[in-house]
């Protein structure tokens, strides 16, 4: 081997580690974030629903979701699953807002850390 290129083997080795790590912290993390944010896609939209089950008001022929029933049915649903989150109900309109920090198990070796999901989702209750 000549004098003059020892060493660069070892330079190159270590950037095809680097970069395969990052492509395996890609598809790993990028995953496991993408599957969070379905969960947590699927259990607001159904604490919404829930929420716009509480109606009051129908044979007076002015539906609306009941506020307090709407927020603590909820609420209660998100804590059976571990979660806590935002409410908003205005007439027939129940919304639910929902955030999870992700840790970033292999991206954190390169510095990238937590990242935040945050997913709203609302129910429009309409006479049908």
């Amino acid at each position: 081997m000549n004098r003059k290129n020892q060493g660069s083997l070892s330079a190159m080795m270590v950037c095809v580690v680097m970069a395969t790590m990052s492509l395996a912290g890609l598809a790993y993390d990028g995953g496991r974030v993408v599957s969070m944010y379905m969960e947590m896609s699927d259990t607001a939209q159904n604490a919404a629903r829930l929420g716009g089950q509480q109606l009051v008001g129908i044979r007076s022929g002015h539906p609306r979701i009941d506020e307090d029933l709407a927020t603590s049915a909820m609420r209660a649903y998100l804590v059976v699953r571990g979660l806590t989150g935002k409410f908003d109900v205005q007439g027939a309109k129940a919304t639910v807002e929902v955030s999870q920090k992700v840790q970033m198990r292999m991206l954190g070796i390169i510095g990238i850390g937590d990242r935040t999901i945050r997913v709203i989702r609302t129910v429009d209750v309409v006479d049908g």
